[in-house]
């Protein structure tokens, strides 16, 4: 389980070189979203949520396909189109149908809890798009998309929750009868889905884990010592990470039970109240563009301690561990933060604290741990996201890898929103030296960092 620290030093070289203009996957059509002949319903701001998280590289490689049900649309399968567009005014994008009643079934088949899947008036499915991504970050490309993906989730989870819904994450699918359901490309792979319910609807109280992101399922019963893979659908070096990881067998699965995550010893830091409460937050995404990603220094400017606990409490409007199972631990890095001590924090959301665990640590070092160490300096604050993969994987299979990026995904965005709302800019850095900066803050060497998110003022 190398795979973050080996794939990011791979990747780094080759993503900051200038690329020929044959290999920007960005500059080309993709064929499989094109749908000639289908039919198309325009769509406008108010009738869909938002599909504006920030991807890690501005490409956005992630697929959004929603099973409808019961609304002003036909039911069916639709693709969404974002570059969609009809000569009528204030359209946002195109819902393209794909399916009919067959393709439902098949879809809702794929997943543990059948009736749950069913009724579902919004069935969101997101996929990767990894030939977006493979030309930037190579065999690190599989997790990058998987945390874009998360990040989508969060988007729509939130702007969802804005509008009154009820949304659940569903996180145990067999993968293979979406992806033939779906009719996806051999480089495109089904990644997690949500079910939208009305907020009068009174199934949505019966869900598996009340909503509360408890539980995950693990592929771990189903497991093989060789596991053989399609070539022909999973031909590539970064597709067969998936194969490995698949659900393929819902009777084989073993759900789990979120684990309870234990703050190290350490001098506790209670945070302050945020400024706004959930239902305040909410109602102030309507107003907020995801802006584009820019790679740009840090001027140097502190943050306020109310801001900063903000930011962090506001983790938990959506659902802090969205795909179950709390695997992820929360570092928090502290350089420029009004009243808090410069130093390495573990966030215990239960506790609403921080809790530190080492002291302060030498700025220039840390903005050396990353490939471009003028874009990491003047940082406010740092979240570290990391993991034990031994732990997680003995508990949850293959399945895990997926469910933390995912997760990672989504803590991102949060964060972003927040920042947008605090007018800070935030940004998950990519390219980062593993283990240099694990030891630089005292990790433990049984975790692995899994992601980065930098907080400052551009």
């Amino acid at each position: 389980m190398r795979f973050f620290s080996e794939n990011y030093h791979q990747s780094i070289c080759f993503a900051r070189k200038e690329k020929p203009a044959e290999v920007c996957w960005e500059t080309q059509k993709n064929p499989d979203r094109r749908y000639k002949g289908c039919n198309r319903i325009d769509m406008h701001q108010d009738e869909i949520p938002a599909f504006g998280y920030v991807s890690g590289d501005n490409l956005k490689p992630v697929g959004v396909y929603v099973v409808v049900r019961g609304r002003h649309v036909p039911d069916g399968v639709y693709a969404y189109d974002a570059a969609g567009r009809s000569k009528v005014p204030d359209v946002v994008g195109q819902l393209v149908r794909i399916g009919g009643r067959d393709e439902m079934k098949k879809i809702v088949a794929a997943f543990p809890d059948k009736d749950f899947a069913e009724e579902a008036p919004l069935l969101y499915i997101f996929t990767g798009l990894l030939e977006r991504a493979v030309w930037h970050y190579r065999e690190a490309a599989y997790a990058q998309v998987m945390q874009d993906a998360g990040s989508c989730v969060a988007s729509v989870m939130l702007h969802s929750k804005s509008k009154g819904a009820k949304v659940f994450a569903l996180s145990g699918f067999v993968d293979d009868e979406i992806a033939v359901a779906l009719g996806l490309p051999s480089t495109e792979i089904p990644l997690a889905a949500l079910a939208v319910f009305p907020e009068y609807s009174e199934l949505a109280f019966d869900s598996v884990d009340g909503g509360v992101g408890e539980t995950a399922y693990s592929n771990r019963g189903e497991m093989e010592p060789d596991i053989g893979y399609d070539a022909s659908r999973y031909a590539a070096m970064f597709m067969r990470q998936n194969r490995v990881e698949n659900i393929t067998d819902l009777s084989k699965c073993i759900r789990i039970r979120r684990l309870a995550a234990q703050a190290l010893p350490g001098e506790e830091f209670p945070l302050t109240p945020a400024k706004f409460d959930a239902p305040t937050y909410l109602s102030k995404l309507e107003d907020l563009v995801a802006p584009f990603k820019m790679f740009a220094p840090y001027r140097k400017v502190g943050i306020d301690l109310d801001d900063f606990s903000s930011m962090l409490r506001w983790l938990e409007v959506g659902q802090i561990n969205l795909f179950g199972a709390g695997l992820l631990k929360i570092w928090v890095i502290s350089f420029d933060i009004m009243f808090v001590f410069p130093g390495v924090y573990r966030y215990v959301p239960v506790r609403k604290s921080i809790y530190m665990q080492s002291g302060i640590l030498n700025v220039k070092k840390f903005a050396k741990c990353h490939v471009v160490p003028e874009e990491a300096e003047n940082t406010a604050f740092a979240l570290l996201l990391t993991a034990d993969l031994n732990e997680s994987c003995n508990l949850l299979g293959e399945r895990a890898y997926r469910y933390m990026n995912l997760n990672a995904g989504y803590l991102a965005e949060s964060m972003n929103i927040s920042g947008q709302m605090l007018r800070k800019t935030t940004r998950s850095e990519r390219f980062f030296y593993h283990d240099e900066l694990r030891k630089l803050c005292d990790i433990p060497e049984t975790e692995s960092i899994i992601a980065e998110i930098l907080v400052g003022k551009a």
